[in-house]
């Protein structure tokens, strides 16, 4: 986990470092080199997503009992939690590095292979709830629904459920904002670069911290 996370604030320090060349030159060679970088790195954490699923699966196939039971169960929800930040975080990078190539390099090959992993970590998130059911069977489909429903105390309740449809919401609106940020950048010439840039830092951090958070409950 800590490797991932370093992982993801040296990526956000390249985006700003790289960033600032770009207005110092009049080639596009700095936006190239910033989409590339941004890529990889959704690259990278979609490998990492697809290693902890499969270290995932090999835990789940173990058939032990008592305390070691317990460790294999902790170990499990570890692993889950790291697939969770690193689709997560693709997603966004993934989002991110179309919108820059579309709106920087203007380069098809860059569209394509953005598109194709915001796909793929498309796929990684809508993949998560199949792989909750298939690490605990018992457990109801409704994931978010379920841990609400274990809280004794009404209004914690309440709150929970107003910050968890509350973080759906800025999710949905900042995506949508990248989007239309793109398209605006397009149609006008006027580059949103920035802002694009720290709207999809904004999406990495919120949901980075939230999914440490729950891992290390």
């Amino acid at each position: 986990m800590k490797s991932i996370v370093q992982f993801l604030i040296s990526g956000v320090a390249g985006f700003f470092v790289v960033y600032g060349l770009m207005n110092f030159s009049e080639v596009n060679v700095a936006g190239e080199i910033t989409v590339i970088s941004i890529i990889a790195i959704s690259f990278i954490l979609i490998t990492m997503s697809v290693f902890r699923f499969q270290q995932i699966k090999a835990l789940n196939t173990q058939n032990v009992t008592g305390d070691e039971e317990d460790e294999v169960e902790d170990r499990k929800y570890k692993l889950f939690a790291d697939y969770s930040l690193s689709s997560n975080s693709s997603f966004y990078l993934s989002i991110l590095a179309l919108s820059l190539s579309l709106i920087i390099t203007e380069q098809l090959s860059m569209t394509i292979v953005s598109i194709i992993l915001l796909v793929f970590s498309f796929f990684l998130l809508h993949y998560m709830g199949k792989i909750i059911q298939y690490m605990y069977p018992d457990r109801k489909p409704n994931y978010a629904k379920s841990i609400l429903d274990v809280a004794d105390d009404g209004e914690k309740h309440v709150i929970l459920d107003g910050l968890y449809k509350s973080q759906s919401i800025l999710n949905i609106s900042l995506i949508a904002a990248i989007t239309l940020a793109t398209v605006y950048s397009m149609n006008n010439g006027e580059s949103q670069t920035f802002s694009i840039i720290l709207m999809a830092v904004i999406l990495l951090v919120v949901n980075s911290k939230y999914l440490l958070v729950i891992r290390n409950k």
